[in-house]
């Protein structure tokens, strides 16, 4: 039996058209719809251009010190291309310390971020971040440390299947000739100090439906503080 044309193009745009889909479908994996898909630990992927992402996070904490709430709103744009990205995180904290209660806007983070990687089949994507941490808390009350700090962030992400990926970091904080308030009455202060702080994390996502990611998350805060101490007279 011949083929006509009209049915002979009909057959070519059918099998076209359906090896464009199956292209598509191995294309388009599960974890591949959502980039951003943790919470508390920063993934290494940069806005696109014309992106902008806004970022909410609210911590309890309830331990034997501390008990209240911390919140911070981050933005992120991306500069030119995808390459380059600036952002900047406003923290605030409702908090029950002790006999003390902290209220406030906390020291405000200017970031920069810079794709040093893109992720390829072997390599896992890369975007170390800096940060300035700028004095806009309140030493007195208890939500900043009146002094410029810096940040530094390296953050690893990986796609290892059609449905899971990992994310890591690795981070330090810097703090320069911190003082710490010894009396609110008479305002007497500590002795400068420098403070330097680590932290770690890591996250495995699973991919349960294209844009219903789970996902199981470590973090590790290695915070330095400074101990205090009020000398009296003895007569």
């Amino acid at each position: 039996m011949k083929l006509t044309h009209a049915a002979k193009l009909w057959l070519f745009i059918f099998f076209a058209m359906a090896g464009l889909s199956f292209v598509q479908a191995a294309e388009e994996r599960p974890i591949d719809v959502i980039s951003d898909n943790s919470f508390l630990i920063e993934e290494a992927y940069n806005q696109e251009p014309g992106v902008v992402q806004h970022i909410f996070t609210a911590l309890y904490n309830n331990d034997t010190r501390r008990r209240g709430w911390g919140f911070g709103f981050t933005q992120e744009w991306p500069v030119f291309s995808q390459d380059h990205q600036f952002s900047y995180t406003v923290p605030s904290y409702h908090i029950v310390d002790g006999a003390d209660r902290v209220y406030g806007i906390g020291d405000i983070l200017l970031n920069y971020r810079y794709q040093a990687l893109e992720e390829g089949a072997a390599l896992p994507a890369f975007s170390p971040r800096f940060s300035l941490i700028l004095p806009t808390g309140s030493r007195r009350s208890g939500t900043g440390n009146n002094v410029v700090g810096y940040q530094w962030n390296l953050p690893f992400s990986k796609k290892l299947a059609s449905r899971f990926a990992m994310h890591a970091n690795f981070g330090l904080t810097y703090l320069p000739r911190v003082r710490a308030l010894l009396d609110s009455g008479t305002g007497q202060l500590s002795p400068r100090r420098s403070l330097v702080s680590y932290n770690l994390g890591a996250s495995g996502i699973y991919a349960l439906w294209p844009r219903l990611h789970l996902m199981l998350e470590w973090v590790g805060n290695f915070e330095a503080f400074l101990y205090l101490s009020i000398e009296h007279d003895l007569f």
